[in-house]
């Protein structure tokens, strides 16, 4: 993984909210701390979905394969540890969106978050885009009372 992407020089082919816009699906995510040890916080095999559209809105998923279900059916009658576990399985945010092609940037503008300490907060991200192939790479994050840096490689859909 690499934990820093590489701003691409701002050309005309470079990319614009255009081509951003679309569905997209997890297809790797990695992180890494401060000693470069990988770390997968979201699990082995995590599932994601990343929206963007063509009025700057946006939306993005990431869940662990396989969280535990609730006893129960009812969606506010979890135990404290089946709460506790669909939280740190699942992480998902909505808003607008920001493309800076000279710094190679999306930065999310969020609105409404899961985490709600993000709430009204923007998320930067440097990306590459090859094709149907966009991956997105964090500043440091904390997760899990580390520091992580990852990079999240999305497939478009359609």
């Amino acid at each position: 993984m690499t934990s820093d992407l590489a701003p691409a020089r701002a050309t005309q082919d470079a990319p614009n909210a255009t081509d951003f816009v679309g569905t997209w699906r997890l297809v790797s995510f990695e992180s890494r701390d401060s000693t470069d040890t990988v770390v997968h916080p979201w699990g082995d095999n995590p599932q994601g979905l990343l929206v963007y559209d063509e009025h700057g809105n946006m939306a993005g998923q990431v869940t662990r394969s396989h969280r535990p279900v609730f006893a129960s059916d009812d969606i506010r009658d979890g135990t404290t540890d089946e709460v506790r576990a669909a939280f740190d399985g699942y992480i998902a945010y909505y808003g607008t969106y920001t493309i800076d092609t000279a710094l190679s940037t999306v930065t999310h503008h969020i609105t409404g978050s899961l985490f709600p300490n993000w709430v009204g907060v923007d998320q930067v991200r440097y990306y590459q885009l090859d094709g149907s192939r966009l991956t997105l790479a964090t500043p440091p994050l904390l997760v899990g009372a580390r520091a992580l840096r990852s990079v999240l490689v999305w497939q478009r859909v359609r």
